[in-house]
């Protein structure tokens, strides 16, 4: 492969980059492979020591770019900032609609553990307070006893079983909530670059 054959097809190889950079680069192979023919090698044999076009393309593109940022004036800045307080009645109160629509998402979200969760420490509390009152119930008679028994236990059952349920509810809810957090935090995530 000749010198020349090797610009070309660097050049094409290299087609995303802006046509600046596709010069800087090809005339910097150029010159080494020109450095490598000077130190005595045969075009050939200097392409062959540059490496593969395509080789050298994809090494060049993985490397990151340095990326322009446009900076404002002073003027800009102030105008900007002017810009941003007169508009603040409109962009706040979208700001806190959005904060507040959040907001309702996270209660949706939990209300369900929370009432499976109420009425299971509920339930402990009336069944422990049926199951403990039933023996007071002996003077009115001992079907009264062993219904209101009954009825504690039927309830403590119940409560148990509404824990459970809270327990596996809440675990799958955090996962969904984390994963709602992780959302809405990547949105507003960006790089900031600090003049």
């Amino acid at each position: 492969m000749n010198k020349a054959y090797f610009l070309d097809s660097l050049e094409q190889n290299l087609g995303s980059l802006s046509r600046e950079e596709r010069f800087k680069f090809i005339s910097y192979y150029d010159e080494i492979i020109e450095d490598y023919i000077e130190d005595g090698y045969s075009e050939k044999d200097a392409v062959k020591k540059v490496g593969d076009p395509l080789v050298v393309a994809q090494n060049i593109l993985k490397e990151p770019r340095e990326k322009k940022v446009k900076v404002l004036s002073k003027s800009g800045k102030i105008f900007i900032g002017f810009l941003i307080i007169l508009g603040f009645p409109l962009w706040g109160s979208l700001l806190l609609t959005g904060v507040l629509l959040i907001l309702s998402g996270y209660i949706v979200i939990w209300c369900l553990p929370f009432t499976t969760g109420t009425f299971a420490v509920a339930g402990l509390y009336a069944s422990l307070v049926s199951i403990i009152g039933s023996p007071f119930l002996f003077k009115e008679g001992t079907y009264l006893v062993v219904t209101q028994f009954s009825i504690g236990i039927l309830v403590l059952g119940l409560s148990i079983l509404s824990g459970i349920i809270t327990i596996a509810i809440a675990k799958q809810f955090f996962k969904v909530t984390i994963r709602f957090t992780q959302k809405v935090i990547s949105l507003f995530k960006r790089t900031v670059v600090y003049l």
